[in-house]
């Protein structure tokens, strides 16, 4: 005769607040680094806009192909998706909908990045787009205890 194992509520709460913090790092964080995009100067100073997407994405674009083995128009198109990638995986990730889905993208857009950086002369932050793809890789593995999340929600109203 088998057992079947009940799991504590404990457990399963400890799971949905690891896979929310999780979630909500990875989309916050993609969301800013997408803004950042945008961005020009600091403090009271600090401006967004197109003209800033448009200086930083050339900016962008000539470091990688300058720097490695990519032509330059992939490298132009890449500098100017990438902005808009991580600004609309961040939200999706953030607030939930299909999450698994939405980490796996996520997870892709990060290795994206450390494909880019990884081409570059200098690639000593590749270490930390690594932590990133564990963070991510951490959130898919809690992904079942998604409760907090639009796919939570829907899921407990059936």
């Amino acid at each position: 005769m088998s057992e079947v194992k009940q799991e504590s509520p404990c457990c399963n709460s400890a799971l949905t607040y690891a896979n929310l913090l999780l979630r909500l790092w990875i989309g916050l964080r993609l969301f800013m680094a997408g803004v950042d995009k945008f961005r020009s100067g600091n403090g009271s100073g600090t401006t967004f806009n197109m003209d800033n997407f448009q200086k930083k994405t050339e900016q962008i674009a000539a470091l990688m192909s300058n720097n490695s083995f990519l032509p330059a128009w992939s490298c132009t198109l890449y500098a100017k998706g990438i902005a808009f990638a991580l600004l609309a995986v961040g939200i999706w990730v953030a607030v939930g909908i299909c999450t698994e889905i939405g980490l796996l993208a996520a997870g892709l857009v990060v290795l994206s990045l450390g494909f880019g950086l990884a081409a570059l002369p200098d690639d000593t932050e590749v270490l930390h787009i690594g932590i990133h793809v564990l963070i991510i890789a951490a959130a898919l593995a809690t992904v079942k205890n998604n409760k907090l999340s639009i796919d939570g929600f829907l899921r407990g109203k059936k």
